[in-house]
């Protein structure tokens, strides 16, 4: 059964939304690739939410408190299975490479507001064409 996570990541406050979303694609993303190597996640998806100049920097809120929207992204990562998610935590576990992520993630995360989350059930609806 696939093994899905969201995580919920805000940038620091010292960086614009456009410089978080460059770091995480051309550096962060780039890491996790190379240290996980074969235990990289089958799919790793990033859902940046939609900023604009017009609503003071805050995220376009359709609908709900625009304030509870304090994040930029919404990673989606997935695995086979839950023993492979685990043996990706192993890949980064050793002491150099957690040094190394926890360095570059200080560059632009505000990991006091990171939020993760396992998936459960997951239903979908499309249209057929």
């Amino acid at each position: 059964m696939p093994y899905t996570i969201l995580i919920f990541i805000t940038r620091k406050s010292t960086i614009s939304h456009s410089d978080f979303k460059k770091h995480y694609e051309t550096s962060h993303i780039p890491l996790l690739q190379f240290y996980g190597g074969e235990h990289f996640p089958k799919s790793h998806r990033r859902h940046y939410l939609q900023f604009s100049d017009s609503n003071n920097g805050r995220p376009t809120v359709l609908h709900g408190d625009k304030a509870a929207f304090d994040f930029d992204v919404i990673a989606e990562v997935s695995f086979d299975d839950e023993a492979a998610y685990k043996a990706f935590l192993g890949a980064l576990a050793g002491e150099e490479v957690t040094k190394t992520l926890k360095i570059d993630e200080d560059k632009f995360i505000n990991r006091e507001k990171m939020r993760i989350v396992v998936v459960g059930d997951v239903q979908e609806t499309v249209t057929r064409g």
